[in-house]
């Protein structure tokens, strides 16, 4: 058994007027509350005691979690922000009153009767009980738990398979954390001792009530008459998470993220209980990854010198986030999106021809037809295999521009000996196979966008198929070869912010990369209930079209691959007034036409932030809250649907996000006691 002394853990209810589900985010599977449930306090030396196994990350967590519990601020939660002694004692003291026959003159009762008669239980400890040694994050890994809040034994209660499960049964009590002032009646002492034992009394904000006499700051009676006090309901809960799979993408590559902002999101997942961070590390604009045995891929691909992730950086990352139950699943995309390898070694893409048959000086996507290119990537997998020790890597193989593989005379040679013909879908297959299976000898499993699914790619049993596209590509059937050229079915903007289709940004950037991406649909970006398509972009809704992703799950999961959504879910896509939540929230990834078994194999979702506009100045405060709404419908039961219950405990979240320091977006009209120091 550890031992743990420090402050310790609450919940936020109140002891006047909300239930404790108004406080959680996302809400627990289930929750059980005492009739008539008694109002508990924390003592100031509450202790942290665990149970059977013991680990770094759980003594990490107490430490972390006793912190967050001290910068609570007042006013999160309810409004009423002062518990008055006189007020907390008169419903009670008429009620004794009576019981007793007696009549007190003054009607206040006696110090003796308050004292034996305190309304705050106080709570001495946590005790954390896990099961389980293992400390691996998997798609096996346990987060369940329950949690049991009990008055009469004075003590919270924790237990749960892994150190994971108990790291989120500490944030679910931090969030029911509720601080409130304590203002003693003037000239009496007892009062206040009655309501509250004297250690689970906290120091409160002096600053202002001394400001007319600094001198009194330090006056004990003046420090007593302005302390606060930690309370918690009793209640018991039971939760586990609904999906196994709950992503956030960011991406380090269209703009340089800081190792302290891709921390600030970790902690922000942490609080909404998301388990995966998708890092898309490297993409055409940039590739900010610093490799000792491949120094020219950073020296010439990163945006500045400084703008690198080290060896010690990723691993400081990836260790933060295993703190916090989250695993780091990198993401190197190939063939396409690859433009920025090619300024450190221009011989692995693909040189695009006019058609004249002369080279236009243009490069495409890494070129298939050369044994060099595969003997580069497995240097690259075999890298990001010792640098990242997730079981899976990320491969990419989206929005693949065939045409200047059409133009190359070396690619149509080797079409030829292939027996592919005309078909480059068929060399795109090839390609991400290849690929697929040098993943697999570095010891690591894959996840791949739909394409490789799409194109007929031959993939191992154990890859992860992920769903990005929410429109229907003309006659394309998913799972099936014979797709249209991906880059030619999306509505975008260029540079002078005119609206242009990726096929027309093709002819005009012809094998090269194409100039309008599809995350950066932010001149037509999809709307409730709208859809993208080739003839429409994503302005107006094409009936059927709103169900592309669900018949790709369907399709996905009907051969047997297991599938993570996202199309649904794109965060850089957001729009005036933060209420594009809702959208999200509505969205259930097992809304598609599939039997039982299939709908197992959905292991959740991914929320995508793309960083065309998104760097770090704006990167938490785009993502969050708003993030958090994919978060609980991962996490919590189907049936939690609730809109404007889910809005309510939604803002209540940013105010929380607020107090430690995540610059979320505001909600609506409002205030946060944290709006006054979090600054971006």
């Amino acid at each position: 058994m550890a031992r743990h002394a420090g402050f310790g853990v609450a919940l936020l209810l109140l002891v006047f007027c909300c239930t404790p589900l108004q406080a959680l985010w996302p809400k627990p599977e289930a929750v059980t509350v005492p009739e008539s449930p008694k109002a508990l306090c924390l003592s100031r030396h509450l202790q942290w005691e665990s149970v059977g196994y013991d680990s770094d990350i759980l003594l990490a967590g107490f430490d972390r979690y006793d912190a967050i519990l001290r910068s609570t601020p007042l006013g999160v939660g309810d409004e009423d922000d002062v518990i008055r002694a006189s007020h907390g004692l008169e419903g009670e003291q008429q009620d004794e009153e009576q019981q007793d026959g007696k009549h007190a003159a003054d009607g206040q009762l006696s110090v003796s009767r308050r004292r034996k008669r305190k309304r705050c239980h106080k709570m001495h400890k946590i005790e954390v009980s896990v099961t389980s040694s293992d400390q691996s994050l998997t798609m096996e890994t346990r987060e369940s738990y329950s949690l049991s809040i009990d008055g009469s034994s004075h003590a919270i209660l924790i237990q749960a398979n892994s150190v994971f499960g108990a790291l989120r049964a500490m944030e679910t009590l931090s969030q029911l954390v509720r601080r409130r002032s304590v203002q003693q009646v003037e000239g009496s002492s007892s009062e206040l001792e009655g309501f509250v034992p004297d250690d689970a009394l906290w120091p409160g904000d002096l600053s202002t009530a001394g400001a007319d006499d600094p001198a009194g700051a330090d006056d004990p009676a003046l420090q007593r008459r302005h302390s606060t006090v930690l309370l918690v309901d009793e209640l018991d809960t039971y939760d586990a998470p609904r999906f196994r799979y709950r992503g956030l993408l960011i991406d380090t590559a269209r703009h340089f993220l800081p190792v302290s902002v891709i921390k600030e999101h970790l902690d922000a997942m942490a609080m909404v209980k998301l388990n995966c961070l998708h890092w898309h590390l490297t993409d055409d604009e940039s590739f900010p990854w610093q490799l000792a045995d491949l120094p020219e891929l950073a020296d010439k691909g990163a945006f500045a010198p400084e703008a690198v992730y080290t060896v010690g950086d990723i691993r400081e990352v990836v260790e933060y986030a295993r703190f916090r139950g989250i695993r780091v699943i990198p993401e190197l995309d190939t063939p396409g999106h690859t433009q920025s390898w090619g300024k450190g070694f221009p011989a692995l893409l693909t040189e695009c021809y006019n058609k004249d048959g002369e080279p236009t000086g243009q490069l495409g996507p890494l070129n298939p037809a050369r044994n060099e290119t595969f003997g580069f990537v497995w240097r690259l997998l075999r890298a990001a295999a010792a640098t990242f020790p997730d079981p899976y890597l990320h491969l990419g193989g989206d929005e693949v521009s065939h045409e200047c593989w059409k133009s190359n005379p070396e690619v149509q040679g080797f079409m030829k000996a292939k027996g592919f013909g005309s078909d480059y879908s068929k060399l795109e297959g090839y390609f991400m196979s290849q690929v697929v299976h040098l993943a697999a000898a570095a010891g690591k499993a894959s996840i791949v966008w739909q394409e490789a699914f799409d194109q007929g790619v031959p993939l191992p049993p154990m890859t992860r198929v992920q769903v990005w596209k929410w429109w229907k590509e003309g006659k394309q059937e998913a799972g099936q070869q014979g797709a249209v050229d991906s880059s030619s079915s999306r509505s975008g903007s260029d540079s002078n912010g005119a609206s242009i289709t990726l096929g027309q940004a093709a002819s005009l950037e012809e094998g090269g990369s194409v100039a309008s991406r599809r995350r950066a649909l932010l001149q037509h970006p999809p709307q409730e209930g709208a859809a993208c398509s080739l003839s429409t972009g994503c302005g107006s809704a094409v009936a059927g079209e709103d169900d592309a992703w669900k018949a790709e799950l369907k399709a996905v999961t009907g051969k047997g691959y297991d599938a993570i959504l996202s199309s649904p879910w794109y965060l850089n896509l957001g729009t005036y007034g933060g209420q594009d939540w809702k959208r999200y929230y509505s969205v259930d990834p097992t809304d598609f036409s599939g039997t039982p078994e299939q709908k197992d194999h959905v292991l959740g979702g991914t929320a995508c932030a793309w960083g065309e506009f998104i760097d770090a100045v704006n990167a938490i405060n785009r993502v969050w809250p708003r993030a958090a709404a994919v978060a609980e419908r991962l996490w919590s039961p189907a049936g939690v649907t609730d809109l404007e219950d889910a809005s309510q405990r939604l803002a209540d979240l940013r105010c929380r996000m607020l107090s430690r320091g995540i610059a979320a977006q505001s909600m609506g009209p409002g205030f946060c006691p944290g709006e006054l120091t979090t600054r971006m």
